[in-house]
C-alpha cells in the first residue's frame, strides 16, 4: 500500500499536476462543490497530503477542497528556494490555476504547512484571497528555535537544528530514510490508543517512510528546515520589529500533551496577532499528539466546520 494516495482512497477527488511559475509542478487533490470558500489543507513533516486522509470524507460533502503536496516533499517539484514565501506562493499559484483568483481561501496548515500558512497570512496580498487560517500544532518559529533553551525541549525537538545542517541528507541516506522516518513518526504520535491506531490507517507509516526513502524528498524536506534556520527567522524578525502581525482571524489547535507540554501556546500567540483579528487557541487533551488531523479527525473536523462557518464567507 506504500504507492497508494488519496485519489486510491476516493475515487472523488481529482489530481492535478500544475505547471507553475518555477518551472516545475505542483501535485494536489481537489474536490469542488462548486461554490464558497477553498479550504487549502497542507500538510507538515514527515508526511505527505495523505494526512487529510480522514478528514477530507467528513468535509467533502460541505466544502471545496485544495489539497497539496509541499513542494520539496517528494511528489511536488523542489522549489527554486525553500523560503515559506516561495512555496506558499507556489501553493496559491496552483490552487488559483484551478479555481480561480475570486474564489476565497481557508488556509488550514499542519506543522511545515502551518508555517507557511503564517508567513502568507503576515503578508496578507491581496491575490492571496486568503480570509482566515488554521493552524495546528504549531507556535511561531522564532519561538520554537528560543524554547531550545529549555533542554528538555532541544531533545524533543533535536531534528530542528539536524535536519537544518548541509550534512543531513547524507546522514538520512546512510541511516536510510525508511528507517529514519518509521522512527520519527513512532516516537512523536500520542498515547492515546485509538488515536494512535487511526494513524496507522491506511498503511500511513508504510506510505509515509517509502516517500522519505526517496534522495529528492529528503534533501528538498532538509531544505525546508534549513530556511526555517535562516531566512524563515530573518523575516519573521523583521516583522516583529517592524509591527507586521497576523491580522486575519486565526484558529490554533494544538496538542495540549505535545506542543501544549513545551509552550505555553495561549500566551505565545497573542504577541503575533493584531489586537483586530480574532484569535482562538484550542488544546486538544487525552492524549491525542502531534498529527492530529489522523489521530483525531472528528474533533479537528468539528473546528474546521465551526471556523469556515464563521470566517469562511
Amino acid at each position: 500500500m506504500a504507492d497508494s494516495s488519496l485519489i486510491t482512497l476516493d475515487s472523488s477527488l481529482k489530481q492535478h499536476d500544475t505547471k507553475v511559475s518555477s518551472g516545475g509542478t505542483v501535485r494536489a487533490y481537489s474536490h469542488d462543490t462548486g461554490s464558497g470558500p477553498v479550504l487549502c489543507l497542507v500538510h507538515g513533516y514527515p508526511e505527505s497530503a495523505y494526512m487529510w486522509r480522514h478528514v477530507i470524507p467528513l468535509l467533502k460533502d460541505k466544502y471545496t477542497m485544495y489539497v497539496p503536496e509541499l513542494p520539496g516533499y517528494g511528489l511536488s517539484s523542489t522549489p527554486p528556494k525553500a523560503d515559506k514565501r516561495t512555496v506558499g506562493n507556489l501553493i496559491i499559484e496552483g490552487l488559483q490555476s484551478i479555481f480561480g483568483k475570486d474564489r476565497r481561501v481557508v488556509w488550514i496548515g499542519h506543522d511545515r504547512g502551518g508555517r507557511v500558512g503564517h508567513r502568507m497570512m503576515v503578508d496578507n496580498k491581496p491575490e492571496y484571497n486568503i480570509v482566515s487560517a488554521m493552524l495546528l500544532d504549531i507556535v511561531p518559529t522564532t519561538e520554537q528555535w528560543r524554547a531550545f533553551a529549555n533542554p528538555a525541549a532541544s531533545v524533543a525537538y533535536f531534528h530542528w537544528p539536524f535536519l537544518a545542517s548541509p550534512a543531513a541528507p547524507q546522514i538520512i541516506e546512510q541511516i536510510g530514510g525508511y528507517s529514519w522516518t518509521k522512527g520519527n513518526l513512532e516516537r512523536i504520535k500520542g498515547s492515546n490508543s485509538t488515536g494512535a491506531a487511526k494513524f496507522q490507517e491506511n498503511d500511513a507509516i508504510e506510505h509515509y517512510s517509502t516517500l522519505f526513502a526517496k534522495s529528492e524528498t529528503l534533501k528538498g524536506s532538509c531544505a525546508d528546515y534549513a530556511a526555517g534556520a535562516f531566512e524563515d527567522v530573518q523575516e519573521q524578525e523583521k516583522d516583529q520589529k517592524e509591527g507586521r502581525k497576523v491580522s486575519l482571524p486565526t484558529m490554533v489547535v494544538y496538542s495540549g500533551s505535545n506542543l501544549g507540554r513545551m509552550h505555553d501556546v495561549d500566551a505565545i500567540w497573542p504577541k503575533w496577532v493584531s489586537g483586530e483579528a480574532e484569535l482562538r487557541c484550542v488544546g486538544i487533551q487525552d492524549g491525542f499528539g502531534h498529527y492530529l488531523p489522523e489521530e483525531c479527525p472528528e474533533r479537528v473536523a468539528e473546528l474546521i466546520e465551526e471556523w469556515v462557518s464563521k470566517y469562511g464567507k
